[in-house]
């Protein structure tokens, strides 16, 4: 009897966990190690028309795979599906990955339902860009963080500018393609420089989600023949006696253009003290002070 019970001692020391090994996890099982966190789902949606319409949604897509995210292509009326299986995901995971959609024209509406829906459930959107809307997209809801709409308002197809809904608290921003030459509708998506300047936001935002502290809503006409520039939101500065739009943009190293655009001055006016100004600002760049 007493050499069974030195023998139950003995094997209880070698099972036991030491300190060199694996002690048990407190309030659970200690195999509960989670899988690598996803960086983010992407989902593009396509416009009327489909691939056949534009090859340029799909070639987005494909960018955004080689810059290793997950990317979801889906038609403009599919958008029920993938909002449903983001709030599903969202809900399951523990460490929250971005949830992200950019669509071009009937795609980009479908965005914005896409955004509504995840509303319902309490899902919050990261970031959501549209490529020359419809001028009957609806409102931007208010679990969307960040809102980048590129279109041009001089085309009749497309054209929309959607508006923030009256909660909506993130950042805004609106930038028009009028000034680019033979930037019609169905040809936006292709616009030189447009899908690096869209990819990189993207990624920006997939790999590092900003925190939403809001900012000023902005919009703005990019200048002809200047490479795009996708601003995020604009933060209100005073500016000094005998400054001008010009010298605000060298005090926070931005083209002169993008302050007089935004604040719809002449680059080269001179400003009052005191006068609000409006500085364009990306995030994950230091904020104006």
């Amino acid at each position: 009897m007493r050499r069974a019970f030195q023998l139950l001692i003995v094997l209880s020391l070698f099972l036991a966990p030491s300190a060199a090994g694996i002690s048990p996890a407190v309030g659970g099982s200690r195999d509960q190690a989670q899988p690598d966190p996803v960086i983010g789902t992407v989902y593009v949606f396509r416009p009327m028309g489909g691939r056949l319409a534009t090859p340029e949604m799909d070639k987005i897509a494909n960018k955004l795979k080689a810059r290793g995210l997950a990317a979801e292509v889906h038609n403009y009326t599919d958008w029920l599906r993938p909002a449903n299986a983001a709030i599903a995901r969202y809900k399951k995971e523990n460490w929250k990955s971005a949830i992200i959609a950019i669509g071009h024209s009937a795609g980009g509406d479908s965005t914005l339902r896409f955004a509504a829906w995840l509303r319902r459930s309490g899902v919050p959107v990261n970031l959501i860009i549209t490529l020359d809307p419809t001028r009957i997209a609806r409102p931007v809801p208010s679990n969307v963080h960040r809102f980048i709409n590129i279109y041009s308002s001089d085309n009749t197809l497309g054209g929309g500018d959607p508006k923030p809904a009256r909660d909506f608290k993130g950042h805004f921003a609106s930038v028009d393609l009028k000034n680019y030459p033979g930037e019609w509708h169905r040809y936006l998506p292709n616009t030189l420089g447009l899908q690096d300047a869209v990819i990189n936001k993207i990624a920006s935002e997939a790999e590092q989600p900003e925190a939403v502290q809001g900012g000023v809503k902005i919009a703005y006409a990019m200048p002809r023949g200047e490479p795009i520039v996708l601003y995020d939101s604009g933060v209100v500065i005073a500016a000094e006696a005998g400054e001008t739009p010009a010298t605000i943009a060298a005090r926070y190293g931005m083209p002169a253009w993008a302050v007089s655009a935004v604040n719809n001055i002449e680059p080269d006016r001179g400003l009052p003290a005191g006068q609000k100004i409006v500085v364009p600002r990306s995030l994950g760049s230091p904020p104006a002070q």
